[in-house]
């Protein structure tokens, strides 16, 4: 079995990307607020790379999105709508 080990990011690298992901330091999350040919072409791109799936989209896909919008955007906190959803449904 593998060990998780958890990426490290600069403040600012984990700033964009809670915007866009539900957790910065698990091995299991969603992406969110994201198109899905933008979800698409990341995972196109993750099949053939070394690198983890929040690296990829900062070193290549952040620079091509219009991350200026509400910087107060925050999905690691998404999970309430989540779990009312489940309760509602279940």
């Amino acid at each position: 079995m593998t060990v998780y080990v958890a990426e490290e990011f600069t403040t600012s690298e984990a700033d964009v990307l809670r915007r866009y992901f539900t957790n910065l330091d698990q091995p299991v999350f969603a992406l969110v607020n994201l198109p899905e040919v933008v979800k698409g072409a990341l995972f196109a791109r993750y099949s053939r790379s070394s690198k983890s799936l929040r690296r990829l989209f900062l070193d290549e896909f952040v620079g091509d999105l219009d991350i200026e919008g509400d910087q107060t955007i925050d999905a690691t906190v998404g999970l309430r709508r989540a779990e009312e959803l489940y309760d509602r449904v279940f």
